[in-house]
């Protein structure tokens, strides 16, 4: 099974809330020796294909789930093992016929093996909801977000933190990300304002937030869109008459959340008179023209590709230097 990404463009039901996922397995044996089947979920978007178990090469001094390479079409990518990733455990006595999602996010080409790849599903982003802690805490906070995938319930669909196992495997660098003396010159010392962020990723949150804070602004996060949304409401009431400039002065807005995905979000803020006047950034993974085209038709102010920090900082500048 092929999955190409020129598709990509066509994926992603853009202000409707709800996205396409290739939806895969993995198998594992539970505490108490009884076996268990995982489905996770990945935007269509973010997959440039599936293919069959390639030859794999080490690479010595990595972690065990990020230790190999392989070739794709003339290009070297690193593999991630998501079992060892994800502390799953795989049965033995099991023939399973692994699989590699071959993804393409943050301008970068990384493999992921899974155990079986099952098909595409077209969900809303409004089915989807935060982790509860137990969730949280079993798959180590890994996931963001999590749905039922039957009727009965009893079969759950989880969202991987993508941006947290590409900073696992040093694709993000988190020490290079805060180190702001790279900026340039052209960058204002420190900004004025508050910016308030909206992202299902821990690891997002804080790359945002600590380059932000470091360079003077107030900052406020939320893990979702709706979050976010309610936030807005209720400073504008209190505000009155006043514009909702006076509470915040900036949103970024990640695209990938629970409850309510980010494109709906701007969409919503901008049909509205009263937060109109609040500039939006969308921030994303998916690095595609069409993701920015549609961005903007929905009113975004501007557009980033994570977590290109000397574009974060430009962009905000825009808006929050004086």
């Amino acid at each position: 099974m092929a999955k190409q990404g020129g598709r990509a463009a066509d994926s992603v039901k853009v202000g409707a809330n709800d996205l396409e996922l290739i939806v895969f397995k993995m198998f594992n044996v539970a505490t108490g020796g009884s076996e268990e089947t995982l489905y996770y979920g990945v935007n269509v978007a973010k997959v440039r294909e599936i293919m069959p178990m390639p030859t794999l090469t080490k690479v010595p001094d990595m972690p065990d789930y990020a230790e190999a390479i392989t070739e794709v079409r003339g290009e070297v990518i690193p593999i991630i093992n998501l079992a060892k990733w994800m502390h799953i455990n795989p049965p033995q006595d099991k023939a399973i016929r692994a699989k590699v999602i071959v993804l393409s996010m943050m301008n970068t080409i990384v493999g992921m093996i899974v155990h079986d790849v099952e098909r595409i599903r077209r969900i809303s982003w409004e089915q989807v909801k935060q982790p509860p802690s137990m969730l949280q805490t079993k798959y180590g906070g890994k996931i963001t977000g999590v749905t039922k995938i039957d009727a009965e319930g009893e079969s759950l669909l989880l969202i991987l933190d993508l941006e947290g196992m590409m900073a696992d495997i040093g694709v993000v660098s988190m020490e290079a990300a805060f180190q702001s003396e790279t900026l340039g010159d052209d960058i204002p010392s420190n900004l004025s304002g508050t910016v308030m962020i909206a992202d299902d990723s821990a690891v997002a949150r804080r790359i945002l937030k600590d380059n932000l804070e470091n360079r003077g602004l107030k900052v406020i996060v939320y893990s979702d869109g709706k979050q976010a949304l309610e936030a807005l409401h209720r400073a504008k009431a209190k505000l009155g008459a006043k514009p909702i400039t006076d509470y915040v002065q900036l949103l970024i807005t990640d695209v990938e959340m629970p409850e309510m995905d980010g494109i709906a979000l701007a969409h919503m803020l901008k049909s509205d008179e009263q937060f109109r006047s609040l500039p939006i950034i969308v921030n994303t993974s998916l690095s595609g023209d069409d993701s920015r085209a549609k961005a903007k038709s929905m009113g975004a102010d501007g557009y980033l590709v994570k977590f290109d920090i000397v574009h974060l900082i430009k962009e905000v500048a825009k808006f929050l230097s004086h």
